[in-house]
């Protein structure tokens, strides 16, 4: 196969590790011996669990690799030592990843067609789109022949049942953060689709590709492979897909408040190694009343940065007026090009006349919160170089203008993530500190004074998750940074001045 859902054999191989009660589960089978796997079968030559192995039992892979004692013992229906059920379970990862690849690849691309972002006024539970997403899965649920059950439209359960009394929670949400279509643009100038899978290479694009509705499809096929296998299961599974992940975070502790909390929980959200735990994270919020602009030069009219405080932006836009926009566009791309040389040169200032305004542009790196070392942040330096173009260029004074200085004075624009909105009637900027000081952070545009994120929750203790779990494949959002909602931590400095 072309392209091959490694986080399927990854959430296969998971539950089946907990199927039974075994000794931990070791990778021993090697990355290449998996590669000369699934070179050698495709869906079409395989059936079964059984009789794929049954196949790979009698080729030369299962004789230099030394498999075919441990195949034999299982197909005999004989007891495993705990080295062959390890080998059993990457096997039944590696069956997975063949048989059914290219529909779960299928079934990703209708999850992702669905825009399951928030709207705003519109609770996630009366939103159309989430009824249509719900709908989609209990019919893959039904397929399956699972259970499935919808409640109140806030989170959706699907489970597997086994002998035992423990419960296994697998976490994932249906819910994705907005997008700005303009942005899902790559270096070659490719337009595409955020609500449409492209597949480029060895890399999936589409909002929720990564975050997260592939962590919904691969646990569903592996409950699909597990109770198709006829798996002895000594613990009851419970796939639970959230749908406000990515905003107020309610949904889960209200299916809490009515079902029991799972003995363990796995989050399908995340890359290796496994999180064992998650910390919380502080949104810190300031607000500028609008003003009539004071003084000559020109003004800023608009100032936008993205759209969740998870997110670092790709770009940052200011509008200015002024009566000569060809002078100052020039004026702003000189001064813009010293800045960025003089602050790193890993980000770009571009001025130029759009109409009758001249737009400002800071252009820096997309990432997500989890990952800020991996982004640039292209906010925090639109304010500092605003903040310090100030006396050398004429800028009338207003909301912009004290957000800006306030920005620079007090929190340094290479530890915090800066969020902007011009909304009427005041003008608000926020920063979502960082894991660790020095590195660059989240942040995008929010509305009306509100945090476009959940503040202030325990993500740990709110979705009850203790464990994470996640497979590799690169999976990549060019429009704003996928969230992963991985370890973030709060830290409070004192402002100065």
């Amino acid at each position: 196969m072309d392209f091959s859902l490694k986080h399927l054999a990854a959430a296969t191989l998971m539950l089946a590790s907990l199927s039974s009660y075994t000794s931990i589960a070791q990778a021993n089978i090697t990355p290449q011996q998996s590669a000369a796997i699934l070179k050698t079968f495709n869906d079409a030559t395989v059936t079964d669990f059984r009789q794929f192995l049954g196949t790979l039992a009698k080729s030369p892979l299962a004789k230099s690799d030394q498999l075919a004692p441990t195949i034999e013992t299982f197909l005999a229906n004989k007891p495993l030592n705990a080295e062959q059920q390890n080998e059993i379970h990457r096997l039944l990862g590696l069956y997975a990843r063949i048989k059914y690849g290219k529909a779960a690849t299928e079934t990703l691309r209708e999850l992702v067609a669905i825009p399951t972002f928030n709207i705003d006024g519109v609770p996630q539970y009366k939103n159309p789109e989430f009824l249509k997403i719900a709908a989609k899965i209990q019919d893959l649920a039904k397929a399956f022949n699972l259970n499935f059950r919808n409640i109140d439209n806030r989170v959706y359960e699907i489970s597997l049942e086994g002998s035992g009394d423990e419960v296994v929670g697998i976490h994932a949400h249906a819910d994705v953060v907005p997008v700005t279509p303009e942005n899902w643009v790559l270096e070659d100038g490719t337009r595409l689709d955020p609500f449409k899978v492209t597949l480029i290479g060895d890399r999936m694009y589409g909002r929720g590709t990564e975050d997260d509705k592939n962590g919904i499809v691969v646990a569903l096929y592996a409950m699909k492979i597990i109770k198709e296998e006829k798996l002895p299961l000594a613990r009851n599974f419970k796939l639970l897909v959230d749908t406000t992940e990515e905003t107020s975070g309610d949904a889960i502790p209200y299916y809490f408040e009515h079902n029991p909390t799972p003995n363990y929980n796995l989050a399908l959200d995340g890359g290796y190694p496994v999180v064992i735990a998650e910390k919380g994270y502080g949104t810190v919020m300031a607000s500028f009343a609008r003003r009539a602009a004071e003084g000559k030069g020109a003004e800023i009219t608009h100032l936008t940065g993205g759209l969740a405080t998870n997110q670092i932006p790709s770009t940052s836009v200011a509008t200015l007026v002024s009566e000569q926009p060809a002078e100052l566009a020039a004026s702003l791309q000189k001064a813009g090009a010293e800045y960025a040389k003089q602050h790193g040169g890993n980000f770009q200032v571009a001025a130029k006349v759009v109409g009758k305004d001249v737009q400002l542009t800071v252009t820096g790196v997309s990432a997500h919160s989890s990952e800020p070392e991996s982004g640039v942040n292209p906010v925090a330096r639109m304010l500092d170089f605003i903040n310090s173009q100030d006396g050398k260029i004429a800028f009338k004074h207003n909301a912009f203008t004290d957000g800006a200085r306030y920005a620079a004075d007090n929190w340094a624009w290479t530890t915090w993530a800066t969020s902007w909105a011009s909304a009427f009637p005041t003008t608000s900027w926020a920063a979502d500190h960082l894991p660790d000081p020095g590195q660059r952070g989240c942040q995008d545009l929010q509305a009306g004074g509100q945090p476009a994120g959940a503040q202030g929750q325990d993500p740990a203790s709110a979705e009850g998750r203790n464990h994470r779990q996640a497979g590799g494949l690169e999976q990549e959002d060019p429009g704003g940074g996928e969230h992963r909602h991985q370890d973030r931590r709060t830290y409070v400095p004192q402002p100065r001045g």
